[in-house]
């Protein structure tokens, strides 16, 4: 059975996945509102109750945005993580730019820094379209995007959404897509190089929670999935109007909380489940 994991943090995302091969995999983190008066999940105390005395074998940072990596100082210090994930950006930050943002933590960015020197414990793979390798090839993840061209094109611009991590994964035939922050040039250029059929996902990560301007209707008539997920904070809104007219269920973790898919090992959704109940 594979489990993945939608964790309820607020403004950014977090994902964990358990495959079949034991490899636990986490896809971005958050904790920066964690102590909110909002019902948030720290995803450390999520993965030490759900999964005790596990590693992580791979962390993959979708971009460099603290949304998607507060909290890795965190990780670091309460779990072995033996792979690493990350893209060739050039973003940088100073403590005047992580003071303007009093969620977020200067270690945390430090630790980021960190974890892109490593070579072991975590080993920091650069990986991009079309790379292959055993470790990802033997749990079905296909990385869509980026490719060295949007990396290129995000270091120019200091938009480092365009080499936002879009990755999918089939399991006995089930597709999850995990859309990050992907934004519409890199979606225009996954179909251009990839075609339609790469596209299609029962279960879709909705990209930049589910922003409007992440939103490019030509390429995701092809995604059709079943399921919508949107990683939101409250108070933030979100397409649900235009999610909800291409898929069966939007579920959104401001709505359900944290929000659970089991795929049994005939490649059928099992169960879903969701922390709490929503009129949604």
């Amino acid at each position: 059975m594979l489990k993945i994991h939608f964790i309820n943090v607020g403004k950014g995302n977090c994902t964990v996945i358990d495959f079949p091969s034991g490899h636990l995999t986490v896809v971005d983190t958050d904790n920066s509102r964690f102590t909110d008066e909002n019902d948030l999940t720290d995803p450390v105390e999520f993965i030490q109750e759900k999964y005790p005395n596990r590693d992580i074998f791979r962390l993959i940072i979708t971009h460099p945005d603290m949304d998607h990596l507060s909290g890795m100082e965190e990780i670091a210090a309460n779990f072995k993580i033996y792979n690493f994930w990350d893209t060739e950006n050039n973003k940088t930050l100073s403590q005047a730019d992580l003071d303007k943002a009093p969620y977020y933590e200067k270690e945390d960015w430090k630790t980021y820094q960190q974890f892109r020197k490593s070579t072991e414990s975590p080993k920091c793979l650069n990986l991009y379209r079309n790379n292959n390798g055993d470790y990802w090839n033997s749990d079905n993840i296909k990385i869509l995007s980026p490719s060295k061209a949007l990396v290129k094109k995000a270091n120019e611009s200091g938009e480092y959404n365009h080499l936002s991590y879009v990755i999918s994964i089939n399991y006995k035939g089930t597709k999850i897509l995990l859309g990050g922050d992907a934004t519409t040039a890199a979606w225009d250029e996954i179909l251009e190089e990839l075609g339609e059929d790469e596209l299609k996902a029962d279960i879709f990560l909705a990209p930049h929670h589910g922003s409007t301007y992440n939103v490019n209707k030509d390429v995701f008539q092809h995604i059709k999935p079943k399921y919508v997920v949107v990683s939101v904070i409250t108070g933030v809104d979100y397409d649900y109007a235009y999610y909800s007219t291409m898929a069966n269920k939007v579920l959104s973790t401001k709505h359900y909380g944290n929000i659970s898919f089991h795929i049994d090992d005939n490649g059928k959704i099992e169960k879903i489940y969701v922390q709490k109940n929503s009129d949604k």
